[in-house]
C-alpha cells in the first residue's frame, strides 16, 4: 500500500510516540542510558518524510553516546539498521550516496573506539560487536533496496496498466470514429440520392402537369425534399464544420408547422410566458421533440388538427404537443415506440424530463430547465 506523505507523517509519528513510551518503561525497569535511546526514538516521526534528516540524527546521537559512555547503546542502535533501511527504501539517489558516507564514518568511529579502549592486540576479539553491526547494515541496505525494487515495479505496473486503458480507449475512440464515418456515408448515398431522386421527379411532375392543383402539389414535393436533403447534408458535416452548419431551432418552428400544414396537420401553436436565450444544443433538441411529436400526430392520430404550447417560465420550457387518437388504437404500445423513446433520450440529455399521456388524447410533454442545465454524458 502506497501512502501519501500525510498519512506516512502519521504513521511515522506513532511509531515515535510508541518507541519513546517503549524507552521510559525501560528505563522505569532500570534499563540505563534509556534516556539517549527514547531521544533516538523521537526522530522517527520524520523517519520517511525527511530521511536524510532521521539518518544524520539517529547516527550522531549513536556515535555520541559511544564517544561518551565508551559502548553501544541497547535498544537505541537498532534505530541505526532502521536508518540504513529507510535510506535504501525511500531517499532520493543522491541522499542514498551520502547516507553511506554517513555509514563509513559511523563505522570509522566504532573502530576507532574499539582501538582505543583495547589497543591492537585485543582488536581481532574486540572486532566481533562491529562486525555483527556491520553485518546488520549491509543486511538492512539490501533489504531496504529490495523494498525500493518492488515498490517501483508495482508503480510501473500501475502506470503500465493506466496507459493500457488509455490506449484502449483511443482505440476505441477511433473505431468508433471511423464506424460513424463509415455510416455517414452510407447514410449519404442512400438519403442524399434517394432524395435527389423525389426532387427530380417532383420537378419533372411539376413541368409536365397541366393543371394548377397537382403542379402545386409537386412543388411543395420538391421544396420539401430541397430542406430534407439540406438538413442532411448539415447533419452529416457536422463533426467536419460545426461552426459553419446551421442548425434548426426554435425560430424555426413557423417553417416546421408550415410544412406540417401543407401535409395536411393544422396545427394551433400557443406561446406563454417571456421567451429567454437557449443553447443551440437544446434549441436543437426541442426542434427534434416537436417534430417527431407532430410526424406521430400526423400519421397516427384520429383527427386533422393538433396543438403545440410553449409555456415558458423563468426556469423551464414546457413543450406540449396534443392531438386526438382513435379509440381502438394500441396507447400501450403507442408510447414505447422508437420515436417516443429518443424524446425521453433528448430531454435528459438536458436534465429535462419527458411525459407521455395516452387517454382520450395523445399528448407528449418536456420540461426543458433554463438555469444552464449541465450536460450528462451519455452511457
Amino acid at each position: 500500500m502506497v501512502l501519501v506523505p500525510r498519512a506516512r507523517w502519521q504513521v511515522d509519528a506513532a511509531s515515535a510516540v510508541f518507541a519513546v513510551v517503549a524507552c521510559l518503561g525501560l528505563g522505569a525497569s532500570g534499563q540505563p542510558d534509556w534516556y539517549w535511546s527514547a531521544a533516538m526514538a523521537a526522530t522517527l516521526v520524520v523517519r520517511r518524510t525527511l530521511p536524510w534528516v532521521f539518518a544524520v540524527a539517529v547516527m550522531g546521537i549513536s556515535c555520541a553516546h559511544l564517544l561518551i559512555d565508551d559502548r553501544l547503546l541497547f535498544p537505541g542502535d537498532l534505530l541505526l539498521l532502521v536508518a540504513v533501511y529507510t535510506l535504501a527504501s525511500h531517499a532520493s539517489a543522491r541522499t542514498r550516496h551520502g547516507g553511506l558516507v554517513t555509514g563509513g564514518v559511523y563505522v570509522g568511529v566504532l573502530l576507532l573506539q574499539i582501538v582505543i579502549d583495547d589497543g591492537m592486540q585485543d582488536f581481532p576479539r574486540s572486532f566481533s560487536p562491529a562486525a555483527l553491526v556491520i553485518a546488520g547494515m549491509i543486511a538492512a541496505w539490501a533489504v531496504g533496496l529490495l523494498e525500493r525494487h518492488r515498490r517501483d515495479a508495482l508503480t510501473e505496473a500501475e502506470r503500465g496498466r493506466v496507459l493500457a486503458e488509455r490506449d484502449a480507449e483511443a482505440r476505441t475512440r477511433v473505431a468508433a470514429y471511423e464506424e460513424r464515418e463509415r455510416m455517414s456515408n452510407d447514410i449519404h448515398d442512400v438519403l442524399a440520392h434517394t432524395l435527389t431522386g423525389i426532387i427530380v421527379q417532383a420537378e419533372s411532375g411539376r413541368a409536365v402537369s397541366a393543371e394548377d392543383e397537382p403542379r402545386e402539389l409537386f412543388t411543395r414535393i420538391s421544396e420539401t425534399g430541397r430542406a430534407a436533403l439540406r438538413e442532411v447534408r448539415g447533419l452529416l458535416a457536422a463533426d467536419e464544420n460545426p461552426d459553419t452548419q446551421p442548425s434548426p431551432g426554435i425560430e424555426d418552428v413557423d417553417d416546421l408547422l408550415e410544412g406540417f400544414e401543407h401535409a395536411g396537420l393544422d396545427v394551433q401553436r400557443a406561446d406563454r410566458g417571456v421567451r429567454a436565450d437557449l443553447m443551440p444544443g437544446m434549441a436543437l433538441a426541442i426542434y427534434r421533440v416537436i417534430q417527431e411529436s407532430l410526424t406521430n400526430a400526423l400519421r397516427h392520430g384520429s383527427g386533422q388538427t393538433a396543438s403545440l404550447t410553449l409555456d415558458w417560465e423563468p426556469e423551464a420550457l414546457t413543450v406540449t404537443v396534443v392531438n386526438a387518437v382513435e379509440h381502438d388504437v394500441d396507447l400501450s404500445a403507442a408510447t414505447n415506440r422508437r420515436g417516443l423513446s429518443g424524446i425521453r433520450r433528448r430531454s435528459a440529455l438536458y436534465e429535462g424530463r419527458a411525459e407521455i399521456r395516452a387517454d382520450d388524447e395523445f399528448a407528449v410533454v418536456t420540461v426543458w430547465p433554463l438555469a444552464s442545465p449541465t450536460l450528462r454524458e451519455a452511457s
